[in-house]
């Protein structure tokens, strides 16, 4: 039919973009890639009247495109409320939006003013996040830092489950949001890319914490 592109050089060319699919560390690209190579080497099984494997293929293409509607779906931005925005774009912004809005309304709000929220030796059940007030971080009672909208609290019990090294004191007016510990810990086996990217962002705190 055609001079050089002949049924063997489709073939080849099927392989050619399977090899390039596996090649592909993003998932959505590696699912775009591997869909139209089944179908080019769907087209040439079915020159070759191969039905049996065109049906398999197009079984394969199927699957992929389902899974690339799904993965453009999860990645399709959604619009993140204004009093939580600053929160998103300073702290949480390595991942999607919709990763984000999730593991927030995991979270309860934890309005308590003027008390001890952590104490010293004390093994921790939850995860805070300050979001309006402040806190006090003492040890031996001498004060070690001061925290303010947008930093943890117990951060480091929920990455080393060890307990409590310092007592945190909250001022007047303090508003936070709080997260179940264990709960968070599931991701690490029921989600372990969303685990990764919440382990980077408490660890990333605590830096900020170290050099201040």
């Amino acid at each position: 039919m055609l001079d050089f592109f002949t049924k063997d050089a489709i073939q080849h060319l099927g392989y050619i973009f399977t090899f390039l699919a596996l090649s592909i560390k993003d998932v959505l690209w590696l699912r775009l890639i591997l869909a139209l190579a089944q179908l080019i080497l769907g087209s040439y099984q079915f020159i070759a009247m191969r039905y049996d494997i065109v049906f398999w293929n197009a079984i394969f293409t199927f699957v992929n495109v389902f899974h690339i509607l799904r993965i453009i779906n999860e990645r399709k931005p959604v619009k993140i409320p204004k009093e939580i925005k600053d929160l998103y774009d300073k702290i949480f912004n390595n991942m999607t939006t919709k990763e984000f809005l999730y593991f927030w309304n995991l979270g309860s709000n934890y309005n308590k003013s003027d008390c001890v929220i952590i104490k010293e030796g004390e093994c921790q059940e939850n995860l805070f996040l300050l979001l309006s007030g402040s806190a006090n971080v003492t040890r031996n009672k001498k004060n070690i830092a001061i925290l303010r909208r947008g930093d943890f609290i117990a951060e480091i019990s929920l990455l080393t489950q060890e307990p409590a090294s310092a007592d945190v004191y909250l001022d007047k007016n303090t508003k936070l949001i709080m997260w179940n510990q264990d709960q968070i810990r599931h991701f690490q086996s029921s989600n372990p890319t969303f685990w990764t990217k919440l382990h980077n962002v408490l660890t990333k705190d605590l830096i900020e914490k170290v050099k201040s």
